[in-house]
């Protein structure tokens, strides 16, 4: 099976911790792409930004980098999006999967909508996000490199040697409702976009 790397995230907006992550992964991983998957509908949260212009913005970013692809996958299901429905959709493609997320966000995997399916389903690749550790989640073996990713169908977890960003969303939509200036936490098109659709205003 090929192996197709994914970043799954509401990108409310998508900004330079997301495309850094991206770049981690693909670097780290050998592969010609990272595909970014919106949640366009997230069962946690509410999204700031519509499910349009969070469309849109990633379809600006991604079009500045050859190396990063966009799927709206998600944007076109009915109903919530879960990330198990979306890892299997492309599992269904005969494409091994390889789950991107961040360290802080193993705290809250059991939290996730069949959460006891993913190692069945992918591989993980976690990238460190102090102060949270980089754990083995059950039914998760740990990949000694990242070669042992395409030999191993799924329930690998790949250590990212690169940390992410220390920016989130919640940070740049704050930056922008204060009126500040937002545009080193963004590509410069999506801080263009926002400033011309004015998204994010207090």
């Amino acid at each position: 099976m090929a192996l197709r790397a994914i970043l799954g995230g509401t990108f409310d907006p998508v900004h330079i911790g997301h495309l850094h992550a991206a770049r981690a992964v693909r670097r780290e991983l050998g592969l010609d792409s990272v595909t970014l998957v919106l949640s366009a509908r997230p069962p946690h949260r509410s999204a700031s930004a519509s499910a349009e212009d969070r469309w849109r913005m990633l379809e600006l970013a991604a079009a500045e980098d050859a190396g990063i692809e966009i799927s709206d996958l998600e944007l076109r299901r009915r109903g919530l999006s879960y990330s198990i429905d979306t890892i299997e959709a492309f599992r269904a493609r005969g494409e091994t999967v390889v789950w991107i997320l961040g360290s802080d966000g193993l705290d809250a995997f059991r939290a996730w909508h069949r959460y006891e399916a993913f190692a069945a389903a992918c591989h993980l690749a976690v990238m460190a996000r102090p102060p949270a550790a980089v754990t083995i989640l059950p039914g998760f073996g740990e990949a000694g490199d990242a070669a042992a990713l395409a030999r191993q169908d799924t329930g690998l977890l790949f250590r990212a040697r690169t940390p992410m960003l220390d920016v989130s969303a919640t940070r740049v939509r704050a930056s922008i409702a204060r009126g500040d200036d937002a545009s080193g936490l963004l590509a410069p098109v999506v801080w263009d976009y926002i400033r011309r659709r004015g998204l994010y205003r207090g």
